[in-house]
């Protein structure tokens, strides 16, 4: 813990240097979006194809990996 006179935060690991106050600030909005889970989806990425001669796909046609559209329509083909 640090005493209220040091206004700068260094990192002993990688020797990063920022004000205090800001780095508390980050760390609290960061820790909230983890809780809310509105931080990075854990989706894995895929690699897809097009067919030959198309260029563009409609935005609602793509279906995410992970995603629960995905998950759905996997569970449906299992249960046919």
């Amino acid at each position: 813990e640090k005493p209220l006179w040091v206004r700068e935060h260094s990192c002993p690991a990688c020797g990063f240097e920022t004000d205090r106050d800001a780095n508390a600030a980050w760390n609290i909005l960061s820790r909230g979006i983890e809780q809310v889970g509105a931080g990075r989806s854990e989706s894995t990425p895929v690699e897809t194809a097009l067919p030959t001669g198309t260029t563009t796909v409609s935005a609602k046609r793509v279906v995410e990996a992970g995603s629960p559209t995905l998950k759905e329509r996997a569970a449906s083909a299992a249960s046919e």
